[in-house]
């Protein structure tokens, strides 16, 4: 089993497709089924099959198998980057896993930074939801990941606080108070926001002994916005988590103040590359006491 065996079987992770993988990797795609079978007839094992519905899967084995050569080629990156470091040289990857917020806030900024001190290292984002950053984290698809906690699989570093809101309709009889306590709202119909809201939410209401009255539960802040716009409920985010407001569109902080908790996660800290350290430290010192 050689370097290119294993970066071909990561690839095709990645990708999903022998095609792609293969053209990423500058192989045609019979050369990649070629290769393919010749791992898995030297493992004795099937790694990848082929599904109707899904397309190409890993069997069990084989997302046990990605797991040890994606520790591999990580293994052998920390080697290239002790190498170029004796030479004066600074090289190496990180691959960052984000929830669309955090990709649009901050990771840009964060990027943008490493290129300008750090022009050596290479940066790849992967964008989903929390609960797939995390999944991601911990079948080592990515190097790092910005999560909401609570998570204990992981190695987390705190990054910053983002305070909670109350969006609401202008016409809302609730916009007429000064202050908007959990009590508050143990009667207004919620629209309630995936990607790591819906377990703090909860928890708050459950503080007072009271349960959320969900009315709509939506993906993407925009989808909730409108929403509200509409009068069809308010909603409980953070305010980093909006940009601009649509008409008729207003908030109030949540009393006593309350805030999300941001964090940078790896599997493993005594465990992370070069190029990874330079991210968490960027991002650090980027927002680190720099929230809400």
């Amino acid at each position: 089993m050689n370097e290119s065996q294993i970066q071909l079987i990561v690839k095709i992770s990645e990708t999903g497709s022998f095609t792609k993988a293969g053209e990423e990797l500058h192989m045609t795609q019979p050369a990649v089924s070629r290769a393919v079978a010749a791992i898995e007839s030297e493992l004795g094992t099937k790694l990848i099959k082929r599904n109707r519905k899904n397309g190409l899967i890993f069997t069990d084995v084989g997302e046990r198998i990605l797991i040890i050569f994606r520790n591999v080629l990580s293994e052998l990156q920390k080697v290239d980057e002790l190498i170029a470091a004796e030479q004066g040289l600074e090289i190496g990857k990180v691959h960052i896993g984000a929830y669309p917020t955090a990709c649009t806030r901050f990771i840009p900024k964060i990027i943008r930074t490493m290129e300008e001190k750090h022009p050596g290292l290479e940066v790849k984002l992967s964008e989903g939801s929390v609960d797939q950053v995390k999944e991601w984290l911990r079948s080592k698809s990515i190097d790092v990941g910005i999560i909401i906690p609570p998570d204990k699989d992981f190695d987390v570093v705190p990054l910053m606080k983002d305070q909670l809101i109350i969006v609401m309709n202008s016409n809302h009889p609730l916009y007429q108070k000064e202050t908007i306590g959990i009590p508050d709202l143990q009667d207004e119909d919620i629209l309630l926001g995936r990607g790591g809201y819906e377990v703090q939410i909860h928890a708050l209401f459950k503080d007072f002994k009271l349960k959320p009255q969900v009315r709509f539960v939506v993906d993407h802040i925009d989808t909730a916005l409108s929403m509200v716009q509409e009068g069809l409920g308010i909603t409980i985010t953070t305010k980093k988590n909006i940009l601009s407001l649509p008409d008729q569109v207003v908030f109030r902080e949540l009393k006593p103040n309350t805030f999300r908790e941001i964090s940078i996660a790896v599997p493993d800290m005594k465990d992370i590359s070069k190029a990874t350290g330079v991210f968490i430290q960027t991002a650090r010192t980027l927002f680190t006491n720099k929230g809400a």
